[in-house]
């Protein structure tokens, strides 16, 4: 297999390609490297001397899987989980439709992969994998989309239910609380209308309209849809809003709220010394809390009576904010500061699989996790995938262009390929150049020899003459690329399928695109390309 350094995609944070790399500077914000064994041992131990509420939470779990038609693979792991010894790797993301771009599915196959693998490594215990399912989160209009490419070989998003124009764009309702209704139906039409009818396509639509039933919750779709792909991997999914999950959570939503602002203020010393190197991902809040109101997702904030809601009217005392948290804590839900801590006071957390952003914000959370006295779990990185068919491949091998070409631009890959054109390369701008640099800097000398109050035109007339080559430089290439539409037609084609918008391929396609052309054959490269080693992004070619 071909791997690229995650340095080689853009916009991947630097501590992020630093603690995958091992670099000391990131690693000591962390309780260990995910590559060292010593890390999970002694996680491990931390693990054991806590006590966690298994039997309520094997019993709300196997009542939430039942509703997710988790296969028998997921129960078979939630009757270990009732043993002291058995241990979980989860993960987690929002519920995008029809499972979201599929850096969601390489994070599911990821905790699988690596539940395995830590099997093999601790035979004394067991591990099983586990999706946090972030039903919690109000930002509707980041989920209700998914990305394809369509038989023009362009870039399009199908999306559903999007708002009418007078709807508030700022929808407040959780996930959770969102069920499916009939537009589902224009939103599968449109899907069906963008992709190219294959050997596959009625199967797959059949699925999806299986799965995605008006009445149905998007969290619930989104599971169903997973188990169905992957019938044998036993996730065992979590779905946070469940009331018996927040009866379990109440201690961590009674503390947040008598020690505030404790826990923002430690983690923004963190972000402070975090920032003298690298860039802190999250911004603590005074209370990093939600409470549900009306039906709406609000963000409690401190005030001189007690506490109030952010875009309300509503004030609530001390007293009664804290007696919310005692009889009603489903009305509560974390922000993104919180939501870690809550998952590993639930769960007997060894590892936690996460995305480039991810990791660099648990590089800030170590306080967070002391503050509550829950251990901070191994941060391991995701599986990063790039889809590579071979008609795309064609074009890396015709013109010897390095993989890492997919990330650039399409003017930088033109660049790239017509580097070594002779004919194109008549006029050789970067011999152009030394010439021009050696007979500045003699052409400078020779004006302040001759008078020193020439000094200043002449810099100005070598600036202008640097512009003028420069401006001639763009115009040549512009030509030459017009020479070149073929080229320009395949390099842009190139991007569509492995970095539309800009982006990389697993940021924005979802797998429908793939399980049209491909079918479900598709499905266990996909997890056979997630192993947790080498943590590399991986190509994989079809």
């Amino acid at each position: 297999m071909i791997t690229l350094p995650f340095s080689a995609i853009p916009g991947t944070p630097q501590l992020f390609n630093d603690y995958v790399t091992n670099e000391s500077d990131a690693r000591n914000y962390f309780m260990g490297h995910f590559s060292d064994l010593m890390a999970y041992e002694t996680h491990l131990q931390l693990l054991e001397r806590r006590t966690y509420l298994r039997a309520q939470l094997y019993d709300a779990l196997v009542a939430q899987n039942k509703g997710f038609f988790s296969p028998a693979a997921s129960f078979s792991n939630l009757e270990a989980f009732k043993d002291e010894r058995t241990f979980a790797v989860v993960t987690g993301q929002q519920v995008g439709l029809f499972t979201g771009p599929l850096y969601t599915i390489y994070k599911a196959l990821t905790a699988v992969q690596l539940s395995r693998w830590l099997s093999d490594q601790f035979p004394a215990y067991r591990f099983i994998p586990m999706f946090w399912l972030e039903s919690e989160d109000h930002d509707f209009l980041e989920i209700n989309n998914a990305g394809v490419i369509t038989k023009e070989n362009e870039f399009a998003r199908v999306q559903y239910a999007q708002p009418d124009e007078e709807d508030d764009s700022r929808n407040l309702t959780p996930i959770s609380r969102l069920a499916i209704d009939e537009r589902i139906e224009s939103t599968l039409h449109a899907l069906r209308e963008h992709l190219q009818e294959s050997d596959f396509t009625d199967e797959m639509f059949r699925t999806l309209r299986s799965m995605y039933t008006p009445g149905n919750g998007l969290q619930t779709s989104f599971a169903r849809l997973f188990n169905d792909l992957y019938p044998e991997s036993g996730l065992v999914f979590v779905d946070p809003s469940d009331p018996t999950l927040k009866q379990l959570l109440a201690p961590v939503i009674l503390q947040e709220l008598e020690t505030y602002p404790t826990t923002g203020e430690e983690v923004i010393k963190r972000s402070a010394e975090l920032e003298e190197r690298y860039h802190a991902q999250i911004k603590p809040r005074a209370v990093n809390l939600f409470l549900l109101h009306r039906g709406n997702r609000y963000p409690v904030e401190p005030n001189e009576y007690g506490f109030f809601l952010r875009g309300t009217r509503q004030r609530f005392t001390n007293e009664e904010m804290l007696d919310i948290a005692n009889n009603e804590p489903e009305r509560f839900s974390p922000n993104v500061l919180l939501r870690p801590i809550m998952q590993d006071f639930l769960l007997p957390t060894a590892a936690y699989v996460a995305g480039p952003s991810e990791v660099s914000y648990f590089a800030q959370l170590q306080p967070a996790y002391d503050h509550f006295q829950v251990p901070m779990p191994v941060i391991f990185p995701r599986s990063s995938l790039t889809i590579l068919e071979r008609k795309v491949d064609k074009v890396f091998r015709k013109f010897d262009l390095p993989y890492a070409a997919m990330f650039a631009d399409d003017e930088e890959a033109f660049r790239m390929i017509t580097a070594d054109d002779s004919t194109d390369n008549a006029l050789d701008f970067d011999e152009f150049r030394q010439l021009m640099e050696e007979w500045s800097e003699r052409f400078l000398k020779e004006a302040v020899r001759e008078n020193a109050n020439l000094e200043g035109p002449a810099d100005t007339t070598v600036r202008n003459i640097r512009k003028a080559l420069s401006v001639f430089e763009d115009k040549l290439f512009q030509h030459r690329r017009q020479k070149h539409d073929v080229l320009t037609r395949q390099i842009e084609k190139m991007h569509v399928y492995l970095a539309p918008e800009g982006k990389p391929q697993e940021r924005q396609v979802n797998v429908t695109t793939f399980l049209n052309r491909y079918g479900r054959d598709i499905l266990p490269r996909l997890e056979e390309a997630s192993l947790p080693f080498p943590a590399e992004h991986r190509l994989l070619f079809l």
